[in-house]
């Protein structure tokens, strides 16, 4: 990868429907330079798909909370399993520290979001705590800073 690549990396993580004419004036390539150089990329995994950016609050998803839990190592498996499944979780990491999942979790409301925790955690006999962090405005949120 060479500045040319994390240029256009940078202009398509801006923007995805960018022309390739608009990306190759910006670079000094070919409208083919360009289709073959984001070929290259894709096919390295550097680029792993494209998606449209939804408005959670639009769609009506105003809440957004963080769901640390502490489970049984023995039998996480059959939680994160079960939590992936479900429209409201947005991440799921397993971390170091005090607790051993962190969730971020987003919810129409607070009583949603109250429901989706005691539904899809907390009824978990192997869940031996649970912290919900609510967020009370987001100041950045981005995958990759490029």
């Amino acid at each position: 990868m060479d500045s040319v690549d994390l240029k256009l990396l940078k202009m398509l993580n801006g923007n995805a429907h960018i022309s390739l004419n608009k990306m190759g004036r910006e670079v000094g390539l070919s409208t083919s330079g360009i289709r073959r150089r984001i070929k290259q990329l894709e096919k390295h995994g550097l680029i792993t798909k494209y998606s449209a950016l939804v408005d959670p609050k639009k769609y009506g998803y105003s809440v957004v909370a963080f769901v640390n839990v502490d489970v049984d190592s023995r039998t996480m498996h059959e939680l994160t399993r079960s939590l992936v499944r479900h429209h409201e979780v947005c991440e799921l990491h397993r971390t170091t520290g005090a607790h051993t999942l962190m969730i971020k979790v987003r919810a129409k409301d607070i009583d949603s979001l109250n429901k989706f925790v005691d539904e899809h955690v907390q009824s978990f006999d192997s869940v031996k705590s649970v912290q919900t962090t609510l967020v009370m405005n987001t100041l950045k949120e981005t995958l990759l800073n490029l």
